[in-house]
């Protein structure tokens, strides 16, 4: 991604808000991270949450499984993993890219060039979805700072276009598959790119989408988990979780392939 140095040319005053929002952001994610890491998952999650908030959480998946269920056996194979890879890869990208968007011009090429690879391997997952005018999707740009700070919102609202387009020609729950793709995506990018040493997982994001696809607590939660350890092993642990969740998807796809096959 080139982006010229006028694109930073804001006034001092913008730049230096969006600069102590972002410092705000990072701040308050890191303390959610060591209480999480103190706490335990599931303890900290439940502590956290509002009176109902997960029989309101739990109603959402029941509806969204009961809109998805009956598309799911003329899906095509391999519907959940491929759905999740590229919120994955797409995810992954727009971090790289943004995260090098004030970079020199030569870290930003190399940085676009590893994030084209990415931005490659969603759109070869959204032509075996079936989705139309799949060479056209590409990484969320970050052209100032709080672009860059909101990736998550910006996902969650769709910017692109691509969760609705995936939930057009899938079901809701594949929506969910690729927003709790784009979420992971994001964090891998931080963890593989800092050798270990940053970790910021979105916790809710991935706790809701992760829910909202049917996925097993136990599946998902080492997701957020990752922050805890040392960054000697973080990387490999991030990736391991990551491996879990396809693992567990094409398990699924598996088992949807055999019913469909039995009809």
């Amino acid at each position: 991604m080139a982006i010229s140095s006028t694109r930073w040319s804001e006034p001092w005053r913008v730049l230096a808000y969006s600069a102590a929002a972002a410092l705000a952001f990072v701040a308050l994610e890191r303390l959610e991270l060591a209480l999480f890491a103190a706490a335990g998952a599931d303890r900290l999650l439940t502590a956290t949450r509002s009176a109902g908030a997960d029989e309101r959480l739990a109603a959402e998946a029941a509806d969204v499984a009961a809109r998805s269920a009956g598309a799911v056996v003329a899906l095509p194979a391999g519907h959940r993993e491929a759905a999740f890879r590229l919120g994955y890869e797409l995810g992954w990208a727009s971090e790289l890219v943004g995260s090098f968007a004030m970079s020199d011009p030569a870290a930003q090429r190399r940085a676009a060039a590893i994030a084209d690879a990415h931005v490659a391997l969603a759109r070869s997952h959204a032509r075996r979805l079936g989705i139309e005018d799949a060479d056209r999707i590409a990484a969320l740009p970050s052209r100032t700072l709080a672009d860059f700070v909101r990736l998550q919102a910006r996902f969650e609202a769709d910017e692109g276009g691509v969760a609705q387009r995936v939930e057009a020609r899938l079901t809701p729950l594949h929506r969910h598959l690729f927003l709790l793709g784009a979420s992971v995506g994001g964090e891998a990018a931080k963890v593989q790119s800092s050798g270990g040493s940053f970790s910021q997982p979105p916790v809710e994001a991935i706790r809701r989408h992760a829910t909202l696809a049917g996925i097993d607590p136990a599946v998902w939660q080492p997701l957020v988990e990752v922050a805890s350890a040392a960054p000697s092993a973080a990387v490999e642990r991030q990736r391991a979780a990551v491996e879990r969740v396809v693992s567990a998807l094409a398990a699924r796809d598996a088992a949807d392939a055999r019913t469909s096959s039995s009809r």
